[in-house]
């Protein structure tokens, strides 16, 4: 039986700055006992004018993922790409989703994740490394996040940091081992089974203070380059528990009796989950507390900037990341918290929540679904919703390849935007868009015809968004 939201949601002032300094400084407290962080000092005016960011208009992000347009853009990549690249996004009205990391290597000049290198390409595969090093190439020629911001503000396109914090191992062998090389070598701070012989290396140990040192940091470093708002997603490809070896699927167990959970739950309940009987949806709601921790941390050091943090997560109350439910569901089942978003919301974490959903494999309109979300909050709370502009059709064996996926329609896509916005959604995230926008082939035929995406840009999906503005 699912259990039953923790906080009175008839009260439509919830999510409001007053009751965020009234309801959250337990919260935001006992996380920075919990890891020695400086308390952050709250005041009035932060929680209010971050939300002020997010207008009563509807709002549409473009989702801009580095490991794609070096490898199809005819030319190097560097600062003036993003002024051709902006240029086309003028007067569309699209709010720019930076990607600062793709697994455990981030793409911009972080100082707390390790940017992508030559180590993570594969060095026996000449392909792997003709292709990827025109990915490394952009990081030697840039900051490409300093250069989008740059841009956005010459063309008015907002830019907002995309991160992903269940991204820590992603494999393709033969290609790619995008692992971040520090904290893999540290299992403990991921979630670990109840003996302590396994560790899922796509789900961070929330209440470790490492891990919640490291996370706060990559908040505040991402808000340095001068972003409008943050945007923190739990879609991943860290999809297996660990290398992807013969048996690596075989016997898995629940992960998460870290050290924290261990003792938070020990604090409530007076049982040690290693040894003991214990009750299963307590110790849910135990390792959701801690992640609620973490993001009240985090919303803190977004607003202490003055902006907005939208958390993008699968509209349920279980399943921790947005992975693919039929060929991962043994994953899912082992990998789960108590996703609280009512007490998020309550205490002024977020400013939104969107509702992420997994690449798919049919073309699909509906977007992620906001209606538990819509249920269970307060109206006036912002919501938003998810949608892939490209469907996957496989066939081409090269890791994030764009010759394996084919086009939505203009016509689908203003369909995807009309969906989110009939089911009240403030706003959608069109994933995939960039594919085919954010790329000069040079008149060259992108993806598998007759449906791929062909010479790109396809600057009449632009078009069509600057008429919506209209």
């Amino acid at each position: 039986m699912k259990s039953k939201p923790q906080v009175d949601t008839s009260n439509q002032d919830l999510w409001s700055r007053r009751h965020f300094v009234r309801s959250s400084l337990g919260g935001v407290v006992s996380a920075a006992a919990a890891t020695n962080l400086p308390l952050p000092t709250i005041h009035a005016g932060e929680k209010q004018k971050a939300a002020e960011k997010l207008s009563d208009s509807f709002r549409i992000f473009y989702t801009w993922d580095m490991s794609d347009p070096p490898r199809y853009h005819h030319k190097q990549i560097d600062g003036s790409y993003f002024d051709w690249l902006f240029a086309q996004l003028e007067g569309t009205g699209l709010t720019f989703l930076f990607r600062c990391n793709l697994a455990g290597r981030a793409y911009y000049h972080s100082k707390l994740m390790n940017p992508f290198d030559e180590s993570a390409i594969d060095p026996h595969n000449p392909k792997a490394l003709k292709m990827w090093r025109r990915v490394l190439n952009v990081l030697k020629a840039c900051d490409p996040l300093a250069e989008a911001v740059r841009a956005g503000r010459k063309y008015g396109v907002p830019v907002w940091a995309w991160s992903n914090w269940n991204e820590l191992q992603s494999v393709r062998q033969g290609w790619l081992e995008l692992t971040d090389p520090v904290w893999y070598q540290n299992p403990r701070k991921f979630w670990c089974t109840r003996d302590g012989s396994r560790f899922y290396h796509g789900v961070p140990d929330w209440g470790d203070e490492d891990v919640r040192k490291r996370f706060v940091g990559l908040a505040e470093e991402s808000m340095g380059y001068g972003v409008e708002g943050f945007y923190l997603s739990s879609r991943t490809h860290s999809w297996n528990t660990c290398w992807p070896t013969p048996g690596w699927a075989d016997g898995l167990e629940p992960f998460g009796f870290n050290d924290s959970v261990v003792a938070a739950y020990r604090e409530r309940y007076g049982v040690d989950i290693r040894y003991e009987d214990f009750d299963k949806e307590k110790w849910h709601h135990v390792k959701g507390d801690l992640y609620s921790e973490l993001l009240a941390l985090v919303g803190a050091a977004v607003h202490k900037h003055d902006k907005p943090f939208i958390l993008g997560i699968k509209p349920d109350r279980d399943n921790v990341m947005v992975l693919y439910p039929d060929r991962q569901k043994k994953i899912m089942d082992n990998i789960q918290l108590y996703k609280n978003w009512e007490r998020w919301v309550a205490e002024g974490s977020v400013d939104g929540i969107c509702a992420e959903q997994p690449c798919p494999h049919s073309p699909t309109i509906p977007g992620g679904d906001i209606s538990l979300l819509k249920e269970t909050l307060p109206s006036t709370f912002p919501l938003y919703s998810w949608a892939d502009t490209a469907t996957w059709v496989g066939g081409i064996d090269v890791p994030f390849s764009l010759h394996n996926w084919n086009r939505h329609s203009v016509e689908d896509v203003l369909k995807q935007i009309q969906v989110a916005r009939t089911s009240g959604a403030k706003g959608i995230v069109l994933h995939s868009l960039y594919h085919y926008t954010a790329v000069d082939s040079a008149g060259a035929y992108v993806g598998q015809r007759p449906a791929g995406y062909g010479a790109v840009p396809r600057t009449e999906y632009l078009d069509a968004l600057r008429n919506l503005q209209g």
